[in-house]
């Protein structure tokens, strides 16, 4: 197998995906991070989650509800976040 075909964060992007679609349900998705879900998705606990989530501006806008304030820092899973809700809302 040529190991240039595997891209390691594709991949893990695609994993979320699956994740949070299987995770999470839909009165939820579409309202907040709901962080005991999170919780569970990452096997993270709640203090140490809080403490990598950003209140910003910009979390605002790309969170699925205008009350949403928390957005992961990470930028892979945030983008991944925001391609399921933008394919989720394209959906609807």
């Amino acid at each position: 197998m040529d190991a240039s075909l595997f891209d390691p964060v594709e991949y893990a992007k695609q994993c979320i995906r699956e994740k949070v679609e299987s995770s999470i349900s839909e009165n939820i998705m579409f309202a907040t991070i709901d962080m005991k879900q999170l919780v569970l998705i990452t096997n993270h606990s709640d203090s140490y989650l809080r403490q990598n989530f950003i209140c910003t501006p910009e979390a605002k806008a790309l969170s699925c509800s205008p009350t949403t304030k928390e957005l992961w820092r990470y930028p892979e899973i945030r983008d991944c976040w925001l391609e399921f809700c933008d394919r989720n809302k394209r959906g609807k």
